[in-house]
This record gives C-alpha cells, structure tokens and sequence, in this order.
C-alpha cells in the first residue's frame, strides 16, 4: 500500500506539502483503485436507471402478473391493468380453455370480471314461496314477470358466472306445480349469479313413470344444447325457500344421503356414477339406488345446514301410472352387481322433440318399458 509519509524538517513547509500532496497523487492513479471507483458508478448509475424505468412502466402498464397456459411449465411474465383484463384462474390448461363450461374458457372470451364467490344480493330465508297450484301465474304472466329469461335461464349481465349449471326437470302431467316452480326458481338462480338453464323432461303416453331414466336422458339431451359443468337434479314438487342455498357444484355433494328431490353434482362425477339406474318404473327406490352408485364411485355426501336447505313441497296427489313395482325391493338388494351395467350407457328411448319455450327447454321422450326390463334381463 502507498503511505503517506511527511519529509525531514530540514525542508520549507512548503516543500513538505508538496511531497504530501504528489504521495495522495500518486495513491489515487493506482489502477486498483480507478477500476473500484469506475466500477461502483457504474453500479449506481444503472440502479438509478433501472429504478426509474420500473416506476415508470409500471405507471403504463399496470401491475406484473405471472401466469400459465396451455399447461406451459415455463412461466410468462404479462403485463395487464386489473380495469381492463379480468382475473383469471392460475394454472389454465389447455383442456380447461377448450371447455365452454369451464371458467377459465368464458373468461378468455369476455372483458368481464369473474363474479364474486359471495353474490351481493341473495335475501336469505326472506323469499317468497307460493306452493298453492290454484294460484299458480299463468304461462303468460310468467313471461311478463320473467322477461330477462332468455332459452330457459340467463346469467349475469357485469361478470362471468363462476359455473355454468343446467337444471334437469323430470316432468309429466303437471303444469300448475311447474309454473310455480318457474316462478320461483328463476329468480333464486338470477340472485345467485349463475349461467344457467332449465331443462324438462316430459315422458309421453301412458309407460309408468321412470324419473331416474328422465334424469339420464336430460343429462345427455341438455349437453348437446348448453354444455354444462354442474348438473342439478330436481323434482318439480320442490320450491326453495332460502336463496343461500346455492344451486352450484361446491366440491361436495349439497345434499343428504336420501337422494330426494335435489342433487347435485359435476358432469364428471355423473358419468363416473353412470347416472341413474333406468330399471325402475313407478314410485320408488330409483333414488336409494342412486344414493348406493355415491359410495361405490367413491364420493362422500355432504350436507348443508337445515336453515338453509329448505324446501316447501307442493302437495299433491300420487301421479296417474306412478304406482309403486312390487319388485324394487328386489332391483335395490341387486343393485351392486347392476350398477355398471344399468345407467348412461343402456339408455333407451326415443326424442319426440324439443322445444325452446323461452322460460325453458322442452324435451319430449318416448320410453318403452319392455324394452328397457329386456335388456337388464330382467324379463
């Protein structure tokens, strides 16, 4: 190292000073030393730089997100403004996009937001229900009151629904207790954000009535008209009576371990369960047989609370040709060995057509009990 050293005092002061000064001279053009100085400038200088371009871009530009597509393991930085780009969903595969049901789909399609998993505007147990079928609105009354009802359902104007649900109504033979129905659940699935439609199934002539085969042929029938992710079973007896009670797939089954009345569950986990069984005609134990078909496809039921999974039930009378087969005890103690067999894939019927009656879909069927006791084998 170069010291700095003063001389004899033999010297003037001044000579000492200036033998001082040429050693600081010296010391500071030691290339050491210039490469550390030039080199901590030029730190600072692109540190200054960089902070300033990143003030400044993100000023632009908005925020930095990361995100994937197409199931890339490669991230990809974007620039994107929360106001103008909506939220999407991490890890988006490409299956996911292809999906129109899918949430990440519909939201590369729009300039929407995603709807908040809490919709803002449900009245809780404050609904009103009417069950009484004598005072039932009119077709046309229904129209009038409904009119943002649109091929059976709507969804949200200002963001994307967070599922695309279709509604699956067995039906013969009873307008009034359908018209309250519709009256009453249109408006619970608007307040609830949903892209929804409902979908009847009208079983024509005289056949003993087969709800869980209605329910098979409005899964499959429905999917070719709006594609769906959740899938809700429903009894046109029932009216809900709490708007909390949301009608959407929420990774369990929401209801109890008695199948009755309502169900649902995701297109995935229906086929997996392959459906309901086709082989009972009349009242009862399709929806025991079903509650079986759960377990063996290895899901759990979940339920929600009673003050919220209400419904009123509009009374009525057995159905005519619903009368109760003496065998289906029988049909439910053999329904392990069956349940493979028996469901969405040994459908038969026949569509006698479809109808868009702008609260909802119309689909008439043809189904033939001889036909579908033979091929169970149970003739």
């Amino acid at each position: 190292l170069t010291q700095l050293q003063a001389t004899p005092s033999s010297s003037s002061g001044s000579s000492a000073s200036a033998a001082v000064s040429v050693n600081w001279l010296n010391c500071l053009a030691s290339k050491r030393v210039i490469r550390s100085v030039c080199l901590a400038l030029m730190a600072f200088m692109g540190l200054w730089l960089l902070h300033n371009w990143f003030r400044s871009s993100q000023s632009m530009l908005g925020p930095v997100t990361w995100t994937k597509y197409n199931a890339d393991p490669v991230p990809v930085a974007m620039a994107t403004t929360a106001a103008a780009r909506p939220t999407r969903p991490t890890n988006t595969t490409a299956s996911e996009l292809a999906d129109p049901a899918s949430l990440a789909s519909r939201l590369a399609k729009s300039n929407l937001p995603a709807c908040p998993e809490d919709p803002p505007g449900l009245l809780g147990n404050k609904i009103p229900v009417k069950s009484d079928p004598s005072l039932a609105p009119t077709w046309a009354e229904l129209q009038s009151t409904l009119s943002y009802v649109r091929h059976g359902g709507c969804q949200p104007e200002h963001c994307v629904a967070r599922q695309r649900v279709a509604i699956i109504v067995p039906y013969r033979n009873r307008d009034p207790h359908l018209r309250l129905l519709m009256s009453s659940l249109h408006p619970v699935l608007r307040r609830q954000q949903l892209d929804y439609r409902i979908f009847v199934v009208e079983q024509a002539g005289t056949t003993r009535f087969n709800r869980g085969l209605l329910f098979n042929i409005g899964f499959v029938e429905s999917a070719k008209i709006f594609p769906a992710y959740c899938y809700i079973f429903h009894d046109v007896d029932l009216l809900p009576e709490n708007d909390h009670n949301m009608y959407r797939f929420g990774y369990k089954l929401p209801y109890g371990a008695y199948f009755g009345g309502a169900c649902a569950l995701t297109a995935e986990q229906y086929r997996k369960m392959n459906g309901f069984p086709n082989i009972y005609f009349g009242w009862g134990a399709e929806d025991d047989d079903f509650g079986f078909r759960v377990a063996w496809a290895g899901y759990k039921v979940a339920r929600y609370p009673p003050g919220i999974a209400r419904y009123k039930m509009i009374k009525h009378n057995r159905d005519a040709h619903n009368e109760a087969d003496p065998k289906r005890i029988k049909y439910l103690e053999q329904s392990k060995k069956r349940w493979k067999e028996d469901g969405l894939n040994s459908m038969q019927y026949n569509v006698i057509g479809v109808q868009d009656r702008q609260l909802v879909y119309f689909i008439s069927v043809e189904i033939s009990e001889e036909a579908i006791r033979r091929r169970a084998h149970l003739t």
